[in-house]
């Protein structure tokens, strides 16, 4: 049989529904985007998502970086001017790490929130986590400042504040450098904007300065934001203020400057220089394909995790990226419609900022092994505002059907991009929740897997966690992290020649400056008899941690006691080495 043509008056019907459809998006959506309506909305959906942050503890680094640092709980004239590991344990300034600049942190803003929060709320997380939700909705706040000045509306406001993205920052303690370095360094650019657009000498030049010293601040939170000068000079270029853009763009290249001289007199501890030019230079190649997967986790951010590698093939299609911009930019002055030009200008301008702004980035990613969202916090706004100008361009060249088409998309991608941010916020809640996001989102990643151990041995369940520590190590049989633990499990198990062949394995890896292995190598030996050795091991220990408790509790009780060592070894140390 034929199929049925469809009745004129269902056909009528059809249309008519449609365009009532359409309507209603068109209409409703305006409304909801004009005005104040729209940015309290944005903003109830904000705290709407993030309260629940207040019933959350502490998770991955925050014991180690806030509850449990020593120099946290002192007065804050012995804490703000000492250097980032030195804060969380004085021996950490010694450790190898895959990738660090010559000179250590310098965080005193950071620190000095930090030592707030210990003081005011001592060990409870959840105000903290109140602090960082606050912080949170005045970076929005300057957003939507900003936006208003691009003529972006409001849909930079509503990404910043609710794409998953940020949800390590806002929903992290531990994130707060990145969230007070961002909030300065929006604090900057707006500034930076406004003196483009003022008409008085006078006034510029205060402005100019203002921007300056707000960019300054940053750095001192963390030096994530150097770029800071590039991106707006670009930003700037795109939106017409060519002429009025030397001096501010000069003020925030002297806030650089003044930076570094500033910090080496200022900083009471530095670390060794540890700058190794190979990976430094391996992580600057890279930073095209970082800035792209971070572009891409913007569009398509369904498999955040903390764990999250660097998708190597981002590499050559982020100079792929970078030859299209150039190309782009060369046509630009081709587009005949000025709106159209003015779109791609500013599209072009802020995707270049940004990836200038996320070259840091690459060098945390290679560190650590991992994207990690919270590097992107502030590149976040200049990627936000090249993905609104393309929308913008794309829908300036569609026909009516297309445009209603492409809005119900984009309203559909809204949708789906707020439920993955609800979902990613509950990640956070515990470090069990963490770890098992990980695991699930990289399965092969031995950090994730490692991650997921821990857990159980540090619920004392040995058994559970050693096929995991071995699974970690099939993945990577370098995670010196995993060959600590599973040493350790391996005694706590009773398998003491396997825990010497793994610390065998492990002592190349660390040297002479992981005061932990040489502790568990020190409890090995003493469960195998090796007494002589063992206390050997443990003066190594304390040359490098003369402070490390396990280990002078060792020493008093086993090497200098005048009984024969006890038969049972101390407790080995199997807490987690401090990430890079």
């Amino acid at each position: 049989m034929c199929a049925v043509s469809p009745q004129p008056d269902q056909a009528a019907a059809a249309a008519s529904l449609h365009a009532l459809t359409a309507g209603w998006l068109v209409t409703h959506g305006r409304r909801l985007t004009e005005g104040s309506r729209g940015v309290l909305l944005v903003l109830l959906l904000y705290l709407g998502s993030y309260a629940r942050t207040a019933w959350f503890g502490f998770v991955w680094d925050d014991p180690a970086n806030v509850s449990s640092s020593a120099l946290l709980r002192g007065p804050l004239a012995g804490t703000i001017w000492k250097g980032e590991a030195a804060r969380v344990h004085p021996a950490y300034e010694r450790l190898p790490k895959d990738l660090v600049p010559a000179h250590e942190s310098f965080r005193p803003v950071s620190v000095t929130s930090h030592w707030i929060d210990v003081h005011l709320f001592g060990d409870r997380p959840g105000l903290m986590h109140v602090h960082s939700v606050a912080l949170g909705l005045l970076s929005i706040l300057l957003v939507h400042a900003v936006g208003r000045r691009l003529g972006q509306g409001l849909w930079l406001t509503a990404l910043w504040a609710l794409h998953p993205l940020h949800v390590e920052v806002f929903a992290y303690v531990s994130a707060r450098s990145d969230l007070l370095a961002g909030i300065f360094s929006l604090s900057a650019l707006l500034v930076a904007i406004e003196c483009l657009r003022a008409n008085r000498a006078p006034v510029r030049l205060a402005l100019a300065v203002a921007a300056g010293s707000l960019s300054l601040i940053s750095f001192f939170a963390k030096e994530a934001n150097l770029a800071l000068p590039v991106a707006f000079f670009l930003l700037a270029w795109a939106i017409g203020h060519r002429r009025t853009t030397v001096l501010p763009t000069l003020a925030l290249l002297a806030a650089g400057g003044i930076y570094f001289p500033l910090r080496r007199l200022l900083m009471e501890s530095t670390a060794l220089p540890m700058a190794q030019w190979k990976p430094m230079l391996r992580a600057l190649a890279d930073s095209p394909g970082v800035a792209l997967a971070y572009f891409s986790s913007v569009l398509f951010p369904g498999s955040l995790s903390i764990d999250r590698p660097l998708w190597r093939p981002f590499v050559p299609l982020g100079y792929v990226a970078v030859a299209v911009l150039l190309v782009a930019a060369l046509f630009l002055r081709r587009a005949r419609r000025p709106s159209a030009r003015s779109k791609l200008a500013l599209a072009i301008a802020a995707s270049c900022g940004g990836g200038t702004l996320l070259v840091p980035a690459a060098l945390g990613t290679k560190s650590i092994g991992a994207l990690a969202d919270r590097y992107a916090f502030f590149a976040f706004l200049f990627l936000s505002v090249a993905l609104v100008a393309l929308i913008r361009l794309v829908s300036g060249l569609c026909s009516s059907r297309l445009l209603t088409l492409g809005k119900t998309s984009l309203a559909a991608w809204a949708v789906l991009v707020f439920l993955v941010t609800t979902a990613q916020i509950g990640v956070w809640r515990s470090d069990e929740s963490l770890a098992q996001n990980s695991v699930a989102s990289e399965p092969s990643s031995s950090m994730a897997v490692y991650r997921l151990a821990t857990l159980a041995t540090s619920q004392g369940r040995d058994a559970d966690a050693l096929p995991l520590l071995e699974r970690a190590l099939q993945l990577d049989p370098n995670n010196r992290r995993a060959l600590n633990n599973l040493a350790v499990v391996y005694l706590h198990l009773g398998r003491v020649k396997d825990a010497k062949l793994v610390l065998k394995h492990l002592w190349p890896l660390v040297g002479d400056t992981d005061w932990k292995f040489w502790y568990n190598l020190a409890s090995v030996q003493l469960a195998d008899g090796e007494r002589g050795k063992a206390c050997a091991a443990i003066e190594r220990a304390l040359a490098i941690d003369p402070g490390y408790e396990l280990a002078l509790q060792f020493r008093a009780g086993v090497c200098q006691a005048a009984v024969p060592a006890p038969s049972a070894a101390p407790p080995a140390s199997s807490g987690p080495s401090p990430r890079p």
